[in-house]
């Protein structure tokens, strides 16, 4: 299975399936250079190495001084845990990729990173016909293999947790696996290539039962035939939200 390979070394935290990946995609960028090809492969490595040990460096050490977290976890219950992942997911997958592109002199423009709206009848229409995929799949997928991830919860909890995990995480993480890794390099990289890069990513930040893997990833694919159709990440991330908030709503009731 692809998924998260964490490991620690002292307080550096590093998911080795990610680094991984960003060594194939490296391997594969400079061939492309070696045959005298343009290739943004480059920036997606640099991308996925940033990732591949900024998470688990804030999430499981840096941020433990600031929101440590109890374990066992408590999602919804302890809101260090909800504080402390919505950083970790902010600064990982928005602030430090852009701030790092910036610094590189690439191009970060909202056009560019899918935060633009091109065409907004047809964002309104694909956009409707992913959300209806995405609720049929979830609610699919917990119908056939869903589990209960949550026993209990406060009031305040459930609300953070809904407005920083929920709405806020999930975006982050959708402008960078479809804005930074797919909308930014369409155009200018094989978009099937791109795809399989930024659904590989996705899942590697995952650890699940092999079920939900395939959920994950056939949503994933629908999200971004959404993102390539309109050129923006707000479908997208619609969906994903969606679904989160679908998966909440069936844990609490």
């Amino acid at each position: 299975m692809f998924d998260a390979w964490p490991i620690f070394l002292g307080p550096i935290g590093i998911n080795l399936s990610v680094i991984l990946l960003g060594l194939f995609v490296l391997v594969l960028a400079i061939m492309r250079k070696l045959r005298d090809k343009q290739t943004r492969l480059f920036e997606v490595s640099s991308l996925l190495f940033l990732v591949g040990f900024l998470f688990l460096t804030l999430h499981g050490r840096l941020l433990q001084s600031v929101f440590p977290i109890m374990l066992p976890e408590k999602p919804l219950v302890d809101n260090n845990l909800t504080f402390n992942y919505a950083l970790t997911n902010l600064l990982t997958f928005l602030v430090f990729p852009v701030l790092m592109l910036v610094l590189l002199k690439s191009d970060v423009s909202l056009e560019k990173t899918g935060l633009k709206v091109l065409n907004l009848r047809q964002t309104a229409v694909y956009t409707s016909v992913g959300l209806i995929f995405s609720i049929f799949l979830c609610l699919l997928s917990y119908s056939l293999f869903g589990v209960r991830w949550i026993s209990e919860y406060t009031v305040n909890g459930l609300v953070l947790w809904v407005l920083l995990v929920t709405i806020l995480s999930v975006f982050t993480q959708t402008f960078f696996f479809v804005g930074m890794l797919f909308n930014k390099q369409l155009g200018h990289e094989n978009g099937f290539l791109l795809l399989v890069i930024s659904i590989l990513a996705f899942q590697m930040f995952t650890q699940t039962t092999l079920p939900w893997a395939v959920s994950n990833t056939v949503g994933s694919t629908a999200k971004i035939v959404v993102a390539w159709k309109t050129r923006n990440i707000y479908g997208s991330a619609l969906m994903s939200i969606a679904s989160s908030s679908i998966d909440i709503l069936i844990q609490i009731l």
